[in-house]
Parts: C-alpha cells; structure tokens; sequence
C-alpha cells in the first residue's frame, strides 16, 4: 500500500532565540528563505517553495508535534529530543547536528566540594546520604536522561527534583545538592560557584532536525526530485560548505609554471587544503600561467597568502563557498531512504 500523498508540508521551527536564529540562517543559505512578517506571526511561507508551510512554537512542542504527525519536520535541541527518546515511536532524527547550537549536559556539584572530582564519587556519596538517613537531591529538566546516566554508573540513592527554573541556584538555596543541566562554555556554573565533575557529560546535544516518520516515508516516495530530497541535498551543501573558502592562486609567465604550481600546490596541502587541482592559463594576451584550485579553511588564508606569494603567485582570490557536493559525500537523504526502508528477513528465514 502507497502511503498518502502530502501536499502542504508543515515544518516546525522554534519561535525564538539562537535555534531560531542558526536554523532561519541555515535555510535561507541554502535557498529557502522563511517569510515572516513579525515575530508574533507564527505562520510563514517559504519563497519559491509553496509546498513548505511553517510554523513556530516553542522547542519542547516541536518533539510533541512531530511525534505525533501534525508537523512532518521539525528543528528543536537534541537534548529535548533524547529526553522524550523513549515516547518516540512516530519520530526520527534526520540531521542530529545542524552545526549550531552546541551545548552539553552535565553533572555540575558546588565548587566547595573538594572530594568529588568524578562521577564515581557520587556512587559512594549517595550511599553515605542514604545510610545517615539523609536524601540526596538532584535538580534538573532531564529526568529520563538523568536516571538513564546515574544508572549507568550505579547511583540509584537520590530524589530528582524537577523544576523549569534557573537550576544554578538551586544547591545555594538548600533545594538541591547537585544539578544536572545544560552549558557551553560554563560560565554560568562557574559564576554561581558551581563546577562540572570528571565522566559528568550526561549527554552532547545541539540543534537538530527530525521528523514523522510515516510522513517522512510517503514524502521519500518522491525521489531525488521531491522536496524532501531537495531540501535535504542543500542542507547537506551548506553545512559541507562552512568555513571553507573556494581558493584559487594564479601566476603569469615570470614563475615558471610546472615547478610553481606544484610548490604551491604542496604548500596549500600542508595548510590542510583539500581538493587541491592545478592547470594552465592563459591571459587576455596570450600568455601562458597557471593556476591551482583548492578548498582552504578560512581562518587559514591570511597565515598562507604571503608564502604563496613567495612561491611566484601573482594573484590569492579566496571566494565564499555556499555549496559543497562530493560524489562520495554523506547524503542525508539516502541515509534517510535506510532508515526508512523495512528490515529484510534473511535467506530462509519466511514461512515453511
């Protein structure tokens, strides 16, 4: 049986804040830029691409909507998504790193506690809590992700304490000893005296795409054409692209042209560079060059542009790279199409 036709595909995008903001960038670099005429709008087109319609809600609703198949797609943290991972039988993540949004969560204990450096410490603390009739109190927003991670390492005596305020005060005001929370650069943690433990990395998270998966399913029946696969093969350009420069190094008749261009060629190998190609040229006169071609990190340019000079270019022309494809390259369609496809049984394994 054929699954549904989907005409509107409904995409979710938070309505706020940096997972706003990296995702609306990201599409619009891609070629799929979200018209919204406020941020009290909550509705938006997409211009050139009639079938995508978004809408905007808060992260947390994005995992619900998904799941439950009135959004087709949806931007929201991995960490939100691993959260309800268990209540997630409809949904798939499709990228698990948009390149954005990057955080962690972790154990964080108050910096006074000398003793516990690693989270092996807390297996004997909660055990010394228990044991003089105390209870030892964990805040946090994860619960399921907490539990899943202390019972990895064998802390089963604790209470969680779940709150949507700012846990980093929580261990200061008496109502917990510990926290399990988010961070990037841990700044907040270590303003509130609070520190991260060793093996204390609950879970990597940053802003993520998943999906419906019956949704998913009927919208891959369109092939490489259909606006998933669209939408997903730029996506993939994009994020190959970033902070790559699309180089190229030329050099006139007064460099000789095969020993230069290979001296340059090597020197840009050595800055990392990849897809280094070298040619002839010639000028509008006539007169014979060469030129090489390469992808090099941006931050690496203005440290190798004199040495290229050194080696005889006349010319370092480092153009922004918006699209990056490879024959070999990761293909978040196709790796969607396996996930999709229903497992095959094995030789003899059908009915007798």
């Amino acid at each position: 049986m054929m699954p549904p036709t989907i005409d509107a595909i409904r995409l979710a995008l938070p309505s706020k804040g940096h997972l706003y903001d990296g995702v609306v960038e990201l599409l619009k670099t891609a070629g799929y830029k979200v018209r919204r005429a406020s941020d009290r709008q909550y509705e938006a087109t997409i211009a050139g691409h009639p079938r995508f319609h978004v809408v905007f809600m808060r992260p947390t609703d994005i995992v619900t909507q998904v799941e439950e198949g009135r959004c087709h797609l949806g931007v929201t943290g991995m960490d939100l998504f691993a959260e309800r991972a268990a209540e997630a039988e409809r949904s798939v993540v499709v990228v698990p790193d948009l390149g954005y949004g990057a955080c962690r969560l972790v154990v964080a204990v108050p910096e006074s506690w000398i003793d516990v450096t690693h989270i092996i410490d807390l297996v004997d603390l909660t055990a010394e809590f228990k044991a003089s009739g105390k209870t030892f109190r964990v805040s946090t927003k994860y619960p399921a992700l907490t539990q899943a991670y202390f019972r990895r390492w064998g802390i089963y005596y604790y209470q969680l304490i779940d709150s949507e305020g700012a846990l980093e005060l929580h261990p200061t005001l008496g109502i917990a000893d510990v926290i399990v929370d988010l961070t990037s650069s841990g700044t907040t943690l270590k303003d509130n005296r609070l520190r991260e433990i060793e093996q204390g990395t609950v879970l990597d998270s940053a802003s993520c795409l998943i999906g419906h998966a019956p949704s998913l399913a009927a919208l891959a029946e369109e092939g490489e054409t259909g606006p998933l696969a669209l939408l997903l093969d730029a996506m993939d350009g994009v994020r190959a692209s970033d902070g790559w420069l699309h180089l190229e190094v030329v050099g006139g008749p007064a460099a000789p042209g095969p020993e230069t261009a290979s001296a340059v060629a090597d020197s840009l190998r050595d800055q990392g560079a990849q897809h280094v190609a070298r040619g002839e040229v010639w000028d509008d006169r006539g007169a014979p060059g060469w030129r090489v071609t390469a992808l090099v990190a941006a931050r690496k340019l203005a440290a190798c542009q004199r040495q290229l000079f050194r080696l005889g270019a006349s010319r370092v022309v480092g153009l922004p790279t918006r699209f990056v494809f490879e024959r070999h390259g990761h293909s978040t369609f196709d790796h969607l199409l396996s996930q999709l496809a229903p497992p095959t049984s094995p030789p003899g394994s059908g009915p007798g």
